[in-house]
């Protein structure tokens, strides 16, 4: 994987931009030399993500067409979008087509990448495929009269097959998936050292929220944290968890009773004040509270790792591993977004307890089209 780069803008919000897509072409309409035409758009509720199917072509075409429209061809998430896809377009009861997706081993054989070039999770192969030749790079959902081929399986394809029609799927728009994959065993995002995401541990106040899609969620897997052991927000055993401490048995999880859920988008957050304590939520509820005992909010100088041995500031944020140097506890899915923000964002009312909007982040990080470091 190619290795990440963050930049701060405005009220330090770091946005990386991709260098591993699959085809880099030039902006087109559908409707361009390509004479490629949009025939019909639709929104997927289960997600709200919108899809244009396009006309018949070549992969290479319909990529091309789909940069044009300022989107890509199909990241296809999970087992849902992929019969929703299937049966709104693939066998709708009255029209059968083949469907491109943008996955493909064009750059490298064997090594299957999204039109957007984020590694690949789901997986629904077809029987005997991929066929794993220089030949057939790029992957389609398959319609009728494929053999042993069930329709709606994948199969790769050479990229303008001859013998029947593959119809494009561009998948645009602000629901377009461009979140990071993160695959467990060392993919992580470094941001460039920040100074002033140490305001937290002088504020005395601290709120941590992201948008996540974990795959696993056994054991430990670490979201964000700050410089070499600092505050960071984990998952652990279906849990949240609260890095207030360097030894993880000290730190503070959150209801025992609620497990995270897998393969879904939820958002994570814990609010705290280090004099009186924190709240984690889930979606916006409240999830599980601790004491001031726990919510120390350190200040990420624990001096124990590579960072600090090669006389280097360590004032990042660590996505998807746990901390600077520190080389475990990498996370297994997608992260859409992280906000740190040196206020606690809690609000009472009634005795209930919520998490106001974070409006006026310190820092946050919003992926963009990129493959996360290995």
């Amino acid at each position: 994987m190619q290795h990440a780069s963050a930049r701060a803008l405005g009220l330090m919000t770091i946005l990386l931009l991709s260098t591993t897509l699959a085809v880099v072409s030039p902006s087109v309409g559908a409707e361009s030399s390509l004479d490629i035409e949009i025939l019909d758009t639709k929104v997927n509720p289960a997600n709200n993500h919108t899809y244009h199917l396009l006309s018949a072509s070549s992969w290479t075409e319909a990529a091309q067409a789909a940069r044009g429209l300022e989107g890509f061809l199909v990241t296809v998430d999970d087992e849902a979008e992929n019969t929703w896809l299937h049966e709104t377009w693939g066998d709708d009861g009255n029209v059968t087509r083949h469907l491109w997706t943008g996955l493909n081993d064009a750059t490298e054989e064997g090594v299957f990448r999204w039109h957007d070039g984020t590694p690949f999770l789901h997986r629904q192969w077809g029987e005997d495929q991929p066929s794993m030749t220089d030949v057939e790079d790029y992957v389609h959902i398959t319609g009728p009269n494929m053999g042993s081929l069930e329709p709606g399986e994948w199969n790769d394809l050479e990229n303008d097959p001859q013998y029947f029609p593959v119809y494009g799927v561009v998948e645009i728009g602000p629901g377009a998936d461009f979140a990071l994959r993160f695959d467990g065993d060392d993919d992580h995002v470094i941001t460039d050292d920040d100074s002033s995401l140490k305001a937290p541990a002088t504020a005395g106040e601290l709120t941590i929220e992201a948008r996540i899609n974990p795959v696993d969620v056994d054991g430990i897997h670490t979201i964000v944290m700050y410089g070499d052991h600092g505050y960071g927000l984990y998952l652990d055993d279906g849990r949240l968890g609260y890095a207030s401490e360097y030894s993880l048995s000290k730190n503070p999880l959150s209801d025992a009773n609620i497990s995270l859920p897998t393969d879904v988008w939820s958002t994570v957050a814990v609010a705290l004040n280090a004099s009186t304590g924190g709240t984690f939520f889930l979606n916006g509820a409240a999830i599980g509270t601790f004491d001031a005992t726990k919510a120390e909010i350190p200040a990420g100088d624990f001096g124990s790792n590579d960072c600090y041995e090669a006389d280097l500031a360590c004032e990042n944020m660590v996505i998807g591993r746990h901390g600077a140097g520190a080389d475990r506890y990498h996370f297994h899915g997608m992260i859409d977004h992280v906000a740190i923000t040196a206020a606690d964002l809690r609000n009472t009312t009634d005795g209930n307890v919520t998490l106001m909007a974070t409006t006026n982040s310190m820092s946050s990080w919003t992926s963009n089209l990129l493959s996360p470091s290995a």
